[in-house]
């Protein structure tokens, strides 16, 4: 990793990660008069996503969609020991925003956080996460994201949303911070 990049990395508190194409794959499954039933995501991802909040990182979930899937694995995640015991903060989630009003739902919590934007790291991969990706202190792609998603971001993780792609970050930002991952507490 460049010295730069290691630099921007280093200065993280909080991170937004993206619904569909980030924190899932994007594809889903579609059952008649039901809608989408299912979606496709890697546990590796949530590992990272706790070894982030282990590491004292801040982590919110900024969907534009209002399906249920983004908030179910949400309040997984929020239930986990380390979460019950007060020993870390939950995870935000917000759905419904698209383009800039993803800007102001994350200005907002940043702000409640006491986090600059400076300290914030956005992960998105289509046109709905554009500007909350030119706001962040650093902006990240999954491998799939949209050509004119990665022309403005500052990292591409090498596996795809969905897939190992939010790990592949978590992984890079516990490395430029010096954090052993084999420390943390797991859940």
């Amino acid at each position: 990793m460049d010295q730069e990049l290691k630099e921007k990395l280093n200065k993280i508190k909080a991170v937004a990660f993206d619904g569909d194409g980030v924190l899932f794959t994007g594809r889903s499954f579609i059952a008649p008069g039901k809608g989408e039933v299912l979606k496709e995501r890697s546990h590796a991802d949530g590992q990272g996503i706790s070894l982030l909040r282990a590491a004292g990182i801040r982590v919110a979930f900024v969907s534009g969609e209002k399906t249920g899937f983004v908030e179910i694995i949400g309040e997984k995640l929020n239930s986990l020991p380390s979460v019950e015991e007060g020993k870390w903060p939950e995870i935000a989630i917000f759905t419904g925003p698209q383009g800039n009003e993803k800007v102001e739902v994350i200005g907002k919590w940043l702000k409640e956080i006491g986090v600059d934007w400076s300290e914030c790291l956005a992960m998105g991969d289509d046109l709905a996460d554009y500007q909350l990706l030119q706001k962040a202190g650093i902006a990240v792609a999954p491998a799939q994201a949209e050509e004119v998603i990665k022309e403005i971001v500052d990292y591409v993780t090498p596996r795809k949303g969905g897939d190992g792609a939010i790990r592949d970050l978590c992984n890079l930002i516990l490395e430029a911070k010096g954090i052993d991952q084999r420390s943390l507490t797991l859940r």
